[in-house]
């Protein structure tokens, strides 16, 4: 068995952390799937436009 490189382990812990976001964020809105859905994509768009704009390029 490999040991996980602190890339991968920040990466786990970042997908728990938002997982846990969503879920409260269903408890506390009564919002579906969708919606949180629709929410994630939304952030990362704009998360990936302003990348670009810092840097010049995008992650596709």
């Amino acid at each position: 068995m490999t040991i996980p490189d602190q890339k991968t382990i920040f990466i786990d812990n970042a997908y728990e952390e938002i997982k846990n976001i969503c879920i409260n964020l269903q408890k506390d809105t009564d919002a579906s799937n969708l919606e949180v859905k629709s929410l994630l994509k939304l952030l990362m768009k704009e998360w990936e436009e302003k990348e670009e704009q810092k840097t010049g390029f995008g992650f596709r």
